[in-house]
């Protein structure tokens, strides 16, 4: 039995990066070449390049072994919505990312905090700020249908995505409403 805690292998995590770069780098490069040797219509080779930019940004951020899982959460939502925004305008933009990805991934995401809340009411404090900053991230689409008319062409899954937000936006305040003041509070000195 040690009483230290284990150190990770530093060189063996730098060699580790330093092969997932190059690889990397090797798929981009050639994705891009196949693609301009075969194909004039789309250029596909841009959605595997944001593909490898969104498995860098996750790759680095859980890395990162005592972060809140809310924080991952919110991240994976922001991300995941670009990857969609991009892939949709690389595709020659249809409307689909916005239309449908974007307000699934923001119940998904708002599902997720209202489960954890639930599960862990007394430590609910830890989740706080992220389940403001996605309900602050999910009604973006909502303001975007009511502030520019042809932006969103088929509402319904932005209003519900909207509505399940604000649902569990106000269980958390039910549930947790005076840890959430305390810890807005802490964190923000207000």
């Amino acid at each position: 039995m040690t009483l230290y805690p284990k150190i990770r292998n530093v060189k063996r995590g730098n060699i580790a990066i330093k092969i997932m770069a190059i690889v990397s780098i090797v798929i981009a490069l050639t994705c891009t070449i196949v693609n301009l040797c075969t194909s004039n219509r789309y250029l596909w080779c841009l959605i595997v390049m944001v593909g490898i930019i969104y498995s860098w940004i996750t790759v680095i951020y859980s890395v990162h072994r005592n972060i809140n899982i809310a924080s991952n959460v919110v991240l994976q939502t922001i991300a995941i919505s670009a990857l969609t925004l991009c892939i949709d305008y690389i595709l020659g933009y249809q409307g689909w990312a916005i239309n449908l990805a974007i307000p699934i991934i923001i119940i998904v995401a708002n599902v997720t905090i209202l489960v954890l809340t639930i599960v862990s009411v007394r430590r609910y404090y830890k989740y706080a700020i992220y389940q403001l900053i996605l309900s602050v991230l999910s009604f973006i689409p909502l303001i975007i249908l009511l502030a520019f008319d042809g932006i969103i062409t088929r509402p319904i899954f932005t209003i519900i995505a909207s509505s399940i937000a604000a649902f569990t936006l106000v269980m958390s305040l039910i549930l947790c409403g005076r840890n959430i003041i305390e810890e807005l509070d802490r964190r923000l000195h207000m």
